[in-house]
């Protein structure tokens, strides 16, 4: 690319309303300063810093009322948006259980989602089954973490629900056209999070929980479960995970784009994305202590004999906690922005011309 042509392409990252506005005098100020000797890409590059910090403050944006609702609806999705994709992630990271002790193999060879069965064990010499040893101390760590998780992901799913629920009701009540197909376009998240929490139910409830022997002193085998079904679930259930969330954000952002929001429904948005990035936040620190209890008990391990937990994508933890905490970050800068247009929409200082706010 020339640096002509990147001038340009800088020019072109700003907002419609400030090229509109401010493009021509800018654009004069860089020509000038080129022909003074700057270099053509020094100046671009304090143009695209420009451009993100218009973008990201809004600085000198007019006080008109569809830019600032335009600017609150993509704050409220970027804020939102980013659990689509670290929630059914996280649970796919917490799934995929097992069981393990240096003694011999451990039976059942996963925790039930409920109860808390007698672990068996299969050793050299031992007959056919003894006790497990206990689980390890930070083994409860680890257990009660992957239940909060569980949890932080329902409650933000019905919180999500509502905010998609209140976005089918503003697409509703707007002029847009099309209006049913983008009502449907709003609910292609919930099945695509619905469908996840199924196919993660059947694949726990297709584990085998009973084992036993055949024949007196013979090897213990799977006396019920569908190992196929467990085993062809993990491969398709992250794959419609994946599938799910790249659908689900392009069909939020699609209606979210359409629909003229009334302020009652920014408002409502602007409510939703703050809860859903502090429930993120909770969820972060869930995992963390997820992870953590996983250290714990490997160290615990290796100075007694203990039953252990492991998880498929353990090896996994440190760079999915980097990507949630960018996420977390991400979540709570848009869920501010929102807020913060939020209070120039709920003023009474307008610009004359303006759409009145509370039509």
């Amino acid at each position: 690319m020339k640096r002509s042509t990147l001038v340009d392409a800088a020019f072109g990252c700003y907002p419609a309303w400030w090229r509109e506005r401010y493009e021509e005098e800018v654009r004069a100020v860089s020509s000038d300063l080129i022909e003074a000797g700057r270099s053509p890409f020094r100046v671009a590059i304090n143009l695209f810093g420009g451009a993100v910090r218009t973008g990201t403050f809004a600085k000198g944006m007019p006080k008109v009322y569809e830019l600032w609702a335009t600017r609150t609806r993509v704050s409220i999705a970027s804020a939102t948006l980013p659990w689509l994709l670290m929630g059914p992630l996280l649970l796919i990271m917490t799934s995929g259980q097992s069981l393990h002790s240096s003694l011999g193999r451990v039976l059942p060879p996963s925790l039930p989602m409920f109860g808390n069965p007698d672990l068996e064990l299969i050793g050299k010499g031992a007959g056919p089954f003894v006790l497990a040893p206990p689980l390890a101390p930070a083994a409860s760590t680890v257990i009660h973490a992957g239940l909060a998780i569980s949890i932080l992901f329902l409650v933000t799913f019905v919180v999500m629900i509502a905010g998609w629920s209140s976005l089918r009701e503003a697409i509703r009540s707007s002029d847009a056209t099309n209006r049913r197909r983008l009502r449907l376009l709003v609910w292609v998240p919930a099945v695509s999070v619905l469908l996840d929490i199924a196919l993660s139910i059947v694949q726990s409830k297709s584990r085998p929980s009973i084992y036993g022997s055949l024949t007196p002193n013979g090897p213990s085998v799977a006396l019920n479960g569908h190992q196929g079904v467990v085993h062809a679930l993990g491969i398709v259930l992250p794959i419609v995970a994946i599938v799910g969330w790249f659908l689900s954000i392009v069909c939020i952002a699609i209606a979210a784009k359409r629909v003229n929001a009334a302020p009652v429904d920014l408002r409502f948005g602007r409510s939703v994305s703050v809860v859903v990035a502090f429930l993120l936040a909770c969820l972060l620190t869930a995992y963390v202590a997820w992870g953590i209890g996983l250290v714990m008990q490997a160290r615990e391990a290796a100075h007694g004999s203990f039953t252990t937990l492991s998880y498929t994508h353990q090896g996994l933890w440190i760079p999915v906690v980097v990507l949630l905490s960018i996420t977390v970050v991400a979540s709570a800068f848009f869920a501010g922005t929102a807020r913060r247009s939020w209070k120039v929409i709920a003023s009474d200082r307008w610009s004359a011309g303006a759409t009145a706010l509370h039509t």
